[in-house]
């Protein structure tokens, strides 16, 4: 699979950023890099280098983030610490239904919402 991002489509991922807010959340350092990345892409017609295409991929994972994602995120990192600390006790021994709580989507967004 080739997967390239031509200057266009960066563009567009900054306009969206800068709409909702995440441009301004990311590092100064991931804004360079970003900043670069358009010119690479601008000259050369899009970007192919592996390692630069994986970085700017987490960067515009980040900035094309909403407030469902966020909280989806958030409830998903919850529900796997409740998950770790719920087997080292041993406590899915007597509530096994709890293993289905905590992957159901739902409960996943109450945690995310601040349901813990």
């Amino acid at each position: 699979m080739c997967l390239n991002m031509d200057y266009r489509s960066l563009l567009a991922i900054k306009r969206k950023g800068l709409r909702n807010r995440n441009w301004l959340r990311l590092s100064i350092e991931d804004r360079g890099l970003f900043r670069c990345a358009m010119w690479v892409a601008r000259v050369h017609g899009s970007i192919v280098n592996l390692k630069l295409l994986v970085r700017v991929l987490g960067i515009v994972l980040r900035m094309l983030e909403n407030a469902s994602m966020c909280i989806w995120r958030i409830g998903k990192t919850r529900a796997e610490a409740l998950e770790r600390a719920f087997r080292e006790k041993g406590l899915f021994d007597w509530a096994p239904l709890m293993t289905d709580w905590l992957r159901d989507k739902h409960y996943v967004i109450y945690l995310g919402v601040g349901g813990f």
